[in-house]
């Protein structure tokens, strides 16, 4: 693929998407065009020389605009299953019909659901009950489907992706371990963590752009270490500067866990029907007012017992493939990702209480 290659990122406003349209501004490597779903979205990349364009991939007319002139598709777009399975088509299809020389497609390791052991891209797609891995089946399926109709498609499968800007794996988390309550869970979390640092993953998603060997072939994406969740827990909190964490035995855990739901569910329910008079009570009385936001911050940081499976599943994802044939290796270990991941949360104000 040409240096000077147009490309169309689309989810560019979100995490991964907004990475790789920076990435490719700043290495020069030909005409950006950030599509994103609404213009609420567009600060983080004004920053940026790119072509900032309306692109909500359910929208078929919004598509076809921002898919027309441009050579390669990165499909960046998560979200509802709607948005995953009938928005990639749409993007599939306006792709085929302007003759883009490759899309590049994001999917996810969820796609093999919870099996175990080593995993290769051989293994079957099993996906998973929740609203996240059925979807991105379908996706991959579709983009199946129209590679048979000609269109160069490569599918990129990565693992848990954190760094700058990443909501779940870096900003929620580091906000779960400044609140003192959040703690390594013996016989829960220790499951395999499979991270990627996220310029290691866009890293990948250009070799899949530029190399012939990425045609038709999907790839695991994943970084060179291989913690248990309990290690992230504890590496990131030191990384953080934060006290030791506690150790929360797994009965306690899933006690406290279960017990979280439905007071998630009371505080839900009176949000959204008292939210005004909870208000005037709570700026009245002070008590109240600490009560409240300590019930907030229980509710909303707690663990959760569908997080549980997530982290004791013992499967490790392979990207030996990803390594021999686009020539990918990850150049940012867990220690230099997660002192980069800190620094910009303190930069950003995520550290302070």
């Amino acid at each position: 693929m040409s240096e000077n290659a147009r490309y169309l990122i689309t989810g560019a406003n979100g995490f991964i998407g907004g990475w790789t349209a920076e990435t490719l501004c700043l290495r020069n490597a030909g005409e950006v065009r950030a599509g994103i779903r609404s213009w609420a979205g567009a600060a983080r990349l004004s920053r940026f020389p790119v072509a900032i364009t309306l692109c909500d991939v359910l929208d078929e007319s919004q598509v076809a605009a921002a898919v027309r002139g441009v050579d390669v598709v990165i499909h960046c777009v998560s979200g509802s299953p709607e948005t995953i399975v009938r928005g990639t088509r749409n993007v599939l299809a306006a792709s085929l019909r302007s003759g883009v020389r490759r899309l590049v497609h994001l999917s996810t390791a969820e796609v093999y659901g919870r099996t175990e052991g080593a995993i290769d891209e051989s293994f079957p797609l099993a996906g998973t009950e929740d609203a996240y891995g059925a979807p991105n089946i379908e996706a991959e399926r579709a983009c199946r489907e129209f590679q048979e109709l000609g269109l160069p498609v490569s599918i990129l499968r990565p693992s848990i992706v954190y760094g700058p800007f990443s909501k779940d794996w870096s900003i929620r988390l580091a906000e779960r371990l400044r609140t003192g309550d959040w703690g390594v869970f013996p016989g829960i979390g220790d499951g395999i963590c499979n991270l990627i640092y996220v310029s290691d993953l866009v890293s990948a998603i250009l070799r899949a752009a530029r190399e012939e060997a990425a045609v038709g072939e999907a790839f695991n994406v994943v970084g060179p270490d291989r913690l248990t969740w309990n290690e992230y827990f504890r590496a990131f909190n030191a990384a953080l500067g934060f006290p030791e964490l506690k150790v929360v035995p797994e009965r306690k855990a899933r006690l406290s866990a279960g017990l979280m739901r439905p007071l998630r569910a009371s505080a839900k329910f009176a949000k959204a029907h008292f939210e005004d008079p909870l208000k005037r009570f709570a700026l009245r009385y002070r008590t109240a007012q600490k009560v409240m936001k300590t019930l907030e911050t229980k509710t909303k940081y707690a663990a959760q017992p569908a997080e549980f499976a997530l982290y004791s599943r013992n499967a490790t994802y392979l990207s030996t493939k990803a390594g021999d044939r686009l020539g990918f290796h990850p150049a940012f270990d867990i220690a230099t990702g997660l002192r980069l991941t800190a620094e910009w949360l303190d930069l950003h104000g995520y550290l302070r209480s």
